[in-house]
């Protein structure tokens, strides 16, 4: 556990630069709450890299991780880490490391779980799928405002627990499913990517030692200038391919066999682009739509997982953010606009529209 930085005098200040120094490599103490598909993946190897590794889960898959572990399956093998799980972040103590990988629509409850996991020094990270509560924290002036969306409310509630310093943008890159209570399936062996990134400055030195944690297990973790751009990036991937698997009832991939997909995909990932490049973020150098539809894999999106499995799903942060953003700038989304008219009504159909 890192050292403890707060004196009991309160006259007393550490700076940031002093917590920076003192975050240790060695072993660090890790909570991944919401084990799901990719939390749990990477739970599992982050365990099995020597680090102090708890998780908070719930109902079936939390009974069967406190009674055998939990497991990961990937690329023909198995493999099992005995990490302590409980649904009370209480039991489980302030953290050097707190991911937080539940999805946007179940982070409005788990203030209360954060809470006792984060100490002043905590390194506190939310990687997620659509657009993230943090994307307007510290936001550079040069930028424009973004609209007011129902994700960005979270803000209040959650910078109440941490510093800005503490807090750790991200986006995953990565394709997993709870295969059974207890048990994770990864889909994309060695091609797992989580992107981090300050929002604000203090914890550099920190940062690189997770990401080298992260790198240590063969998931691949690059310093990055502005995680902003890396959401945008991550933005186009979901609601391309991940709209188009929810309205047809297929893997992301059927946009590469289906010539008509194929089409509605590239002008999904074009519009994408302009609403980016409205906003600040000009990915066209770097972001190409036939290569984006070369690498899609076989693999069913977690918005087709969770339509499937009536689940509540990330319409809001991943298709209405976007047309919200494009609004905003007067930006025209047609292709993107039909999608989220389809996929929506799906959602509402199902009641799995928060």
């Amino acid at each position: 556990m890192l050292a403890t930085l707060i004196s009991e005098d309160n006259n007393v200040k550490h700076t940031d630069e002093a917590r920076n120094n003192d975050f240790r490599t060695e072993t660090l103490r890790i909570c991944v709450v919401g084990a799901g598909g990719t939390g749990g993946h990477f739970a599992v190897k982050l365990s099995r890299g020597g680090h102090d590794v708890s998780v908070v889960a719930r109902g079936a898959h939390l009974a069967a991780i406190q009674r055998a572990g939990l497991s990961l399956r990937e690329a023909g093998a198995t493999v099992t880490a005995p990490v302590r799980a409980s649904a009370d972040g209480a039991e489980l103590g302030p953290q050097d490391v707190v991911l937080v990988t539940v999805k946007a629509t179940g982070q409005a409850g788990i203030a209360g779980i954060l809470g006792p996991l984060i100490a002043p020094e905590t390194l506190v990270v939310f990687p997620q799928n659509g657009m993230p509560w943090w994307y307007a924290e510290a936001l550079p002036a040069h930028l424009p405002m973004p609209p007011q969306i129902p994700i960005f409310r979270l803000r209040e509630t959650f910078m109440r627990l941490m510093q800005p310093a503490q807090l750790i943008g991200g986006s995953i890159y990565s394709a997993n499913e709870l295969a059974e209570p207890g048990v994770i399936q990864n889909n994309s062996p060695g091609r797992n990517l989580l992107t981090l990134g300050l929002l604000a400055p203090g914890r550099e030195t920190a940062l690189d030692a997770l990401r080298g944690a992260f790198e240590a297990v063969a998931i691949g973790s690059p310093p990055v200038a502005d995680i902003r751009r890396i959401v945008w990036s991550k933005l186009l991937v979901n609601m391309s391919g991940s709209t188009v698997a929810v309205a047809t009832e297929n893997m992301s991939s059927i946009c590469r066999t289906d010539p008509a997909l194929a089409e509605i995909y590239k002008r999904v990932v074009r519009e994408g682009l302009n609403i980016a490049r409205a906003h600040g973020y000009a990915l066209d150098d770097t972001v190409d739509a036939d290569k984006l539809l070369a690498r899609l894999v076989d693999h069913k999106p977690s918005l087709l997982q969770d339509y499937e499995q009536r689940r509540p799903m990330e319409v809001a942060e991943i298709i209405e953010a976007p047309i919200a953003f494009a609004r905003a700038q007067n930006v025209p989304t047609p292709t993107l606009d039909t999608l989220a008219a389809i996929v929506g009504r799906r959602a509402r159909d199902r009641g799995l529209v928060i």
